[in-house]
């Protein structure tokens, strides 16, 4: 199983970072006022400590829903529609609102309790589109072949956003395993602990003839 997470950060330069057994991270160009930082993913199993992205987004879209729930399906051996997806969205609100209900320690960091997320159809398309490409081209990154970032797929969707994060995981089987392994991770934990997000989106898409199997993304927001 492997997981790998985007945190936050609030200064205006570009920095890699990786975990252990990781690549040395890269860094993305981004609108003026960001920070993206691009961090390393680990071997199987593991992770890395994350990139963050703070700032104002390019993209001037509205900050609401979008009208695309993200789910559907796409490419051989690949499965994700109706109300399963609707289901595994629920269970994955929940239970990220759950684990933000307690204080707990995310790595030797104390993150007190913050107030729960709402849903946001556009950050859960971002999602889906990143957990999509994996599957279909079998990579496991936060750089999208194309060169996306987590902060260009929220902005391609018209969410203008003030602050992205993102946690990405594959193999696991069930919302409770994976949001185990990201609590069990400093990074990602702390990605689901910042107070600085109010809404979330996550998707996640199953190939049988892919790596893994299965890829989830979690996008966190605040709107501007």
């Amino acid at each position: 199983m492997r997981i790998l997470t985007v945190l936050i950060l609030s200064m205006a330069t570009l920095v890699g970072c990786g975990g252990s057994g990781s690549d040395s991270g890269s860094s993305s160009a981004a609108p003026s006022g960001n920070t993206v930082t691009n961090g390393g993913f680990s071997e199987r199993p593991g992770t890395d400590e994350g990139n963050q992205t703070t700032g104002g987004s390019s993209n001037t879209g509205s900050t609401g829903g979008n009208s695309n729930s993200g789910t559907g399906s796409s490419g051989s051996g690949q499965t994700g529609s109706g109300s399963s997806d609707q289901t595994m969205a629920d269970e994955m609100l929940a239970a990220v609102n759950a684990a933000r209900a307690q204080a707990r320690d995310c790595g030797g960091t104390w993150m007190p309790a913050v107030g729960p997320l709402t849903w946001d159809y556009a950050l859960e398309q971002a999602a889906f589109v990143h957990s999509s490409n994996m599957s279909n081209y079998d990579f496991f990154n936060h750089t999208g072949l194309d060169g996306s970032t987590p902060s260009s797929r929220v902005s391609a969707q018209g969410y203008s956003w003030r602050t992205v994060g993102e946690n990405i995981a594959a193999g696991q089987k069930s919302v409770s395993s994976v949001m185990q392994g990201w609590l069990d991770s400093p990074g990602h934990c702390k990605n689901i602990m910042n107070g600085s997000f109010t809404q979330m989106g996550a998707a996640s898409v199953t190939n049988s003839g892919s790596t893994y199997g299965i890829y989830w993304t979690q996008v966190f927001a605040a709107p501007k």
